[in-house]
């Protein structure tokens, strides 16, 4: 994923949570909120509760590998932040994929 489309700065995520619409399933929190800038970003929080530091890392490249190719369709002017649910399994790409999918699209932010 291109570094043009991360939240890099603290201050950007807390943005998010405090402004911020959600959109849930099973495996994933989808957190969006209208932003000034017309570039959309997207941050990925995953907490210590996941798991072990190699974990929460595979977890986190699995959903840069899944929200990399959607940028170009995905709505301009968001800030977008992806946190993954514990589960007692490991995720597996398929999963991580179709659940990122439906999430942007149950939040409208697919065009």
């Amino acid at each position: 994923m291109k570094s043009v489309y991360r939240l890099k700065k603290n201050f950007q995520y807390n943005y998010v949570y405090k402004h911020s619409k959600s959109v849930a399933d099973k495996n994933f929190v989808l957190l969006f909120c209208k932003s000034n800038v017309a570039q959309t970003k997207v941050g990925f929080s995953v907490s210590k509760k996941f798991g072990h530091a190699v974990q929460r890392n595979r977890i986190r490249r699995q959903m840069k590998a899944v929200v990399g190719p959607m940028m170009p369709n995905v709505a301009k002017g968001y800030n977008v932040v992806l946190i993954p649910r514990r589960q007692g399994h490991a995720y597996t790409f398929e999963e991580v994929s179709t659940s990122t999918q439906k999430l942007f699209a149950r939040a409208g932010l697919v065009k």
